[in-house]
């Protein structure tokens, strides 16, 4: 019989993982210690997987509970009456204009500035000097005017080549005796804005993609900016035409000119003058509200707030949140918008509009952080809908449209919001027009030479504007209001025939100044050079005598003689 009072040994004493105690024969095989070891770890791992589930599923129910509240307020579109707001303009009547003369040249400076010709007159000198030290263009302050009225004058004769202005058979005498061709050419070749060794590289976080034109932009912008603004204005893009290289470059193929760069532009809503303008040099980082509506906000950032000024866009830029921002700096706004920003909204389509025919109205009303804003869809030729924080659809009248099925004219009702729309949003088209009526259309390699001419003709256009404004505040009769031609012409023929004035020091006595000047014989100027008639025209057998002269030589090739008598008939029959 075995002992019962045989004592354990510690060595064989082994706990189980259930907790109890239970002596162990150690003299067993090795299989079953290393069973219980595997089962340890086994409890060890459902342990961990258990734990970082528990934390994986806390994490999600926590992005789930962050991912709702991130998502947008549901928007509540009824359909009631609009409350028109209190509109009326606070910003007063204009003040009297600043140019008394009514000069055409004074607006141009005032648009362009003084210290632009300075800028390309400096820029164009360094330039010239960085290229080739051994010839500096040297270009002068009177010479840098005079070759911005040659590409005025440019822009009004139009013709395809630039030397066809210098060449005897398409001579423009107005330029041609202002400056040289060479000259002329020369000044282009060489016209700066800037210090190229001043460019910042493109991994640059301050990388300028117009850093050519900078300068220039900055100047005139500002310049637009000092002119008092009108109750109504409206924004609209403007394309400056152009098909070389540059990244800066748009295509837009609804547009006239496909091609080149883009501006927007912040107008008059009537007569088209430009208060501020921004030059597109492609996407950024810095977004707020978004694209279009961070470029309006910034247009309008010189318009003064709580004046309730009228702003009108076209559905590239109206959003919901746009109006809500300009209704709260106090500027109303109305513009047409695309069907897929009115978020939840509960109109008409376009389907059911159109079955009701031509005049069908349907719209809804929404508040969103305490602004009322007013969706009106009106059936057409085509559906447009529109949102206005400034007028809805209840007080409707009649217009006068054409019916190509019924081959005329006949009655459609139209809400005020449309009539309002279409009254006040052709300004930046107004001045596009005008614009492209003398554009500077000198062809050039390099990128930034269209934009510096676009903004020659830009303060051209903007000045006559201007200066149309001031003379309906003088009561002048029409008949002696410029044309834009003639005001272009006056700008030319000024900063053509301008020249800087220098003090030259004089030495010596007055009595031998007079005497040098009586003894000095005074230079004759040189004569305009006579075009040779073409052959067709000389020898067509209708006697074309010679004239008389006193001097000359004979244009007859190989003949050196000064002048030819009458007797001579064989040689004018040559010629």
């Amino acid at each position: 019989m075995p002992n019962k009072n045989k004592k354990t040994d510690p060595k064989n004493h082994t706990a189980i993982p259930n907790g109890m105690s239970e002596t162990v024969d150690t003299s067993e095989s090795e299989d079953e210690m290393k069973k219980i070891q595997d089962i340890l770890k086994n409890q060890l791992v459902m342990n961990d997987t258990s734990r970082s589930s528990e934390t994986n599923d806390s994490e999600e129910e926590h992005q789930q509970d962050t991912s709702k509240s991130k998502k947008k307020k549901r928007i509540h579109w009824v359909k009631k009456p609009f409350t028109l707001p209190i509109s009326t303009f606070i910003g007063g009547s204009l003040p009297p204009p600043n140019h008394s003369g009514l000069e055409p040249i004074d607006y141009f400076y005032f648009m362009f500035g003084k210290e632009s010709f300075d800028i390309l007159k400096e820029q164009s000198n360094l330039y010239s000097v960085q290229v080739n030290p051994n010839r500096p263009v040297n270009i002068s302050e009177s010479e840098i005017r005079q070759f911005v009225g040659i590409l005025l004058m440019t822009g009004i004769y139009g013709l395809p080549q630039q030397r066809s202005y210098w060449t005897n058979s398409t001579r423009v005498e107005s330029i041609a005796s202002t400056m040289s061709r060479d000259r002329f050419l020369d000044i282009k070749k060489n016209l700066h804005v800037v210090d190229n060794t001043n460019q910042l590289g493109q991994n640059d976080s301050n990388y300028d993609r117009a850093f050519k034109i900078r300068p220039l932009l900055n100047i005139i912008k500002n310049n637009f900016r000092k002119i008092q603004k009108e109750e109504h204005l409206c924004v609209d893009e403007q394309i400056i035409p152009f098909k070389g290289k540059s990244i800066m470059k748009q295509h837009m193929p609804k547009k006239p000119n496909r091609w080149g760069y883009k501006m927007f532009l912040l107008a008059d809503s009537i007569s088209g003058i430009c208060y501020d303008f921004i030059f597109y040099t492609g996407k950024t980082n810095e977004r707020q509200y978004g694209f279009c509506t961070d470029i309006v906000l910034k247009l309008c950032e010189g318009i003064p707030k709580m004046m309730n000024y009228k702003l009108y866009f076209d559905n590239y830029f109206t959003t919901i949140q746009l109006e809500v921002q300009l209704k709260k700096l106090g500027i109303f706004s109305i513009g047409t918008i695309r069907s897929n920003r009115l978020r939840d909204i509960n109109m008409k389509d376009i389907k059911s509009l159109q079955e009701e025919g031509r005049g069908s109205i349907d719209y809804r009303i929404t508040q969103v952080d305490g602004v009322e804003l007013c969706a009106t869809r009106w059936c057409d030729n085509n559906i447009v809908t529109c949102l206005s924080t400034l007028s809805g659809c209840e007080s409707i009248d009649m217009v006068k449209q054409w019916s190509s099925s019924q081959k005329q004219h006949i009655q459609v009702k139209r809400p005020n919001v449309i009539k309002l729309y279409n009254a006040h949003m052709g300004g930046v088209d107004l001045l596009d027009m005008l614009v492209s009526f003398y554009r500077i259309n000198n062809r050039s390699k390099k990128y930034y030479m269209k934009i510096i001419f676009h903004l020659i003709d830009l303060s051209v256009v903007n000045g006559w504007l201007l200066y149309r404004r001031d003379c309906t505040q003088f009561r002048l009769p029409k008949n002696e209001i410029l044309s834009l031609l003639q005001f272009r012409v006056e700008i030319a023929e000024a900063l053509m025939k301008s020249v800087v004035s220098k003090r030259s020091i004089r030495r010596g006595r007055p009595s031998l100044r007079l005497r040098s000047k009586e003894n000095t014989p005074s230079p004759h100027p040189r004569a305009a050079p006579i075009r040779t008639p073409p052959a067709s025209i000389r020898l067509d057998g209708f006697n074309h005598w010679p004239m008389s002269a006193t001097k000359g030589r004979c244009r007859h090739h190989g003949c050196n003689i000064v002048f030819h008598s009458l007797k001579d008939k064989s040689l004018f029959l040559v010629f």
